[in-house]
């Protein structure tokens, strides 16, 4: 039996803007705890805990992401010219943009020792800095979406002519090949070194959208399942946090490695996340305006929330400048208002919404 198409009624899929919503959310909260794991691990373990568990009920974050590509991108059928024009204008534009700015923005947080002066140094230095980081650390993942843009209308095509059982089979053989690679050091930031390994990781990060496909196409009619879903979300990201700490106690050292999107418990919690939240009901108006905003906005929000993130520092606006109850959720919430405003102002600007993202 061939997989349903996943229809798309005129009016937004509400739960697809819930899920892109807390995906956004997900990865801010990531990039604002990161460092208290990070800082505090063996110096103050109850700050270090509190960190840990932000960051391991946000690992669902970069691969919610391509499994919302997966579920309203594998299931159509496109005329290439158009597909590929419509990612240029909304994807590729945006991210060239954003690379010239974060390029000006790292040259300017350099002290004036620091900072190339020539046209010779600066030339040199944003070639290394592209070559070391692809200019900042977190674009990796629209070079990476970018890529795998090139082979979705393909891969959707042969999709839909797998039955049920086949994609099922497909699924698991990505998910033991990912379990199987989690350990290897796949560089997703850096320019240098194997190409083969990016292209590896590319592959990796290719079967959520699979996943996405097959799970948004999916009509589940016992009604316990977002119940299950939810247990199965808590539980994964616990699971995470302890055995995180488990691993680093007994490697005396930091070790992060279960933080990976290609562990078992990423994989359960981020399906158990998509499953959770689809066709969920909301009724709110003002959460379904919020959800709706955060949606619209995310790529740019995306895009810039680093940026914003190194300039709060530069201000104290950081997890230390309270308990970190209080100063990830207020920096969190902080960052995401200066994101949206920014891309909102930027959207109003003559041709602004072809950069904004």
């Amino acid at each position: 039996m061939k997989i349903e198409k996943l229809t798309t009624p005129q009016s937004p899929i509400i739960w697809l803007d819930t899920l892109r919503a807390l995906a956004t959310v997900g990865v801010i909260i990531v990039h604002v705890s990161s460092p208290l794991v990070n800082m505090s691990y063996g110096k103050n373990m109850e700050f270090w805990w509190i960190g840990n568990i932000f960051d391991s009920f946000v690992r669902y974050a970069v691969p919610l992401f391509l499994m919302l590509s997966g579920a309203t991108l594998l299931n159509k059928e496109y005329e290439i010219g158009a597909f590929y024009k419509k990612r240029v204008f909304r994807v590729l534009l945006p991210f060239l943009f954003w690379v010239m700015i974060y390029w000006i923005f790292r040259w300017a947080m350099l002290t004036n020792l620091q900072q190339p002066k020539t046209i010779q140094e600066i030339w040199q230095w944003a070639v290394d800095l592209f070559l070391k980081e692809g200019v900042s650390k977190h674009l990796w993942y629209v070079y990476m979406i970018l890529f795998i843009y090139l082979f979705v209308p393909f891969l959707g095509k042969g999709l839909r002519k797998l039955n049920t059982s086949s994609v099922l089979a497909l699924l698991l053989c990505w998910a033991i090949i990912s379990f199987l690679c989690k350990s290897m050091p796949i560089n997703q930031y850096s320019w240098m070194g194997s190409f083969g390994d990016k292209l590896l990781g590319y592959f990796l990060h290719s079967g959520y959208l699979v996943l996405g496909y097959y799970l948004g196409v999916q009509d589940f009619k016992d009604k316990r399942i977002r119940l299950y879903s939810a247990a199965i979300f808590f539980v994964c990201a616990m699971a995470t946090a302890l055995i995180v700490y488990i691993s680093s106690k007994n490697a005396h050292r930091l070790d992060l490695s279960y933080y990976g999107y290609f562990t078992p418990f990423a994989i359960l919690q981020t399906s158990a996340m998509f499953l959770w939240i689809k066709g969920i009901d909301i009724k709110n108006k003002f959460g379904l305006k919020l959800q709706s905003l955060i949606s619209n906005y995310s790529y740019g929000i995306y895009l810039v929330h680093i940026m914003i993130i190194g300039l709060f520092f530069r201000q104290g606006i950081f997890w230390t400048m309270a308990h970190p109850l209080i100063s990830i959720p207020f920096v969190t919430l902080l960052t995401i208002i200066t994101s949206f405003v920014i891309i909102f102002i930027l959207r109003k600007i003559p041709f602004g919404k072809y950069l904004s993202g």
